[in-house]
């Protein structure tokens, strides 16, 4: 379910690494982090096939695999990426920005809207990916602005395992965790 979170955001891996720091990241279900929650709905091992274009609709790539959502699952929003949106039993819409810097003096800026629609064992998404850099330092003009869409078929091809989906431990100092058993 780490896919959404590390592969919809144009292949540069640095623009949202470490974005969902307590839950279950999910690159094609309909949650990625902020406020929106997995509904049960949407609970399951999804098998997956992508297909991505430019943003004038020339085609780029297809990728295919499986992936997990967990009924509940929400996500932090960290220093880099901040996320809105809804999802209900059968949609989710899905707004995500963020910002970063490259190297000194070379910086980028995404912009991810996504949506999409369940129909019991299926559901369909698009999501498009603005990426533009700034910036005078050597080497930051190499960077050229993206836009991509990517558009995704889902088959549920069984129930999420109930020990993926558990809550995790709250994270902790072990001096903190001795304290609270003194």
């Amino acid at each position: 379910m780490k896919r959404l979170v590390c592969a919809l955001v144009l292949g540069s891996a640095m623009l949202i690494a470490g974005s969902a720091s307590a839950g279950v990241p999910s690159r094609h279900g309909p949650i990625v982090s902020g406020t929106i929650t997995v509904p049960p709905e949407w609970a399951g091992i999804w098998q997956y096939s992508d297909t991505t274009y430019d943003c004038n609709g020339v085609f780029q790539s297809t990728s295919s695999g499986l992936d997990t959502l967990c009924a509940g699952a929400t996500f932090d929003t960290s220093s880099t990426i901040s996320c809105t949106g809804s999802a209900t039993s059968t949609t989710f819409s899905q707004h995500c920005t963020g910002s970063g810097e490259i190297f000194t003096d070379c910086s980028y800026n995404f912009d991810i809207v996504s949506h999409g629609t369940r129909t019991n064992d299926t559901f369909f998404s698009v999501s498009v990916f603005n990426t533009t850099y700034s910036g005078t330092g050597v080497g930051c003009d190499l960077f050229p602005n993206q836009c991509t869409q990517t558009n995704t078929h889902n088959t549920r091809i069984g129930p999420a395992p109930a020990a993926y989906c558990s809550t995790p431990a709250a994270q902790t100092t072990w001096g903190k965790l001795k304290a609270s058993y003194r």
